[in-house]
């Protein structure tokens, strides 16, 4: 099991890397499209807190799959909740950078959090 993490370690930060730089080119040559300028603020945010939350699960993964299914949904529920209230409490402090910041967050969750429960169905099939 500390093997799969590692390797996930490895793919997930080679991963956020390529997300890292298409953020740059984005943010520098296709200037159409609004990103937040405090994305790599929000991108090492969501990947330390996408490797708890990995790390969190994989312990799950031994134990009966009620307990994985139920650690599953709090991880992610909380997740849910958490990034929300950051999602307001920026909104309303720099309500000009509000929509970009919004969509910014939603994509690198969007990203991320596939990334992740791949992941995790692959780990699983292996057991």
């Amino acid at each position: 099991m500390k093997n799969q993490t590692s390797r996930f370690v490895k793919t997930f930060s080679i991963y956020s890397a390529i997300i890292m730089l298409l953020s740059i080119i984005i943010q520098n040559w296709i200037p159409v499209l609004k990103i937040s300028n405090v994305w790599p603020y929000i991108l090492l945010f969501m990947y330390g807190f996408t490797l708890y939350a990995f790390t969190m699960l994989v312990k799950y993964m031994n134990a009966k799959l009620t307990y994985f299914a139920n650690a599953f949904m709090l991880v992610n529920f909380g997740k849910l909740v958490l990034f929300s209230v950051i999602i307001v409490i920026y909104a309303l402090l720099n309500r000009d950078d509000a929509i970009p910041f919004t969509a910014t967050f939603f994509v690198y969750y969007f990203l991320l959090t596939s990334f992740e429960i791949v992941a995790l169905l692959k780990l699983q099939k292996k057991l």
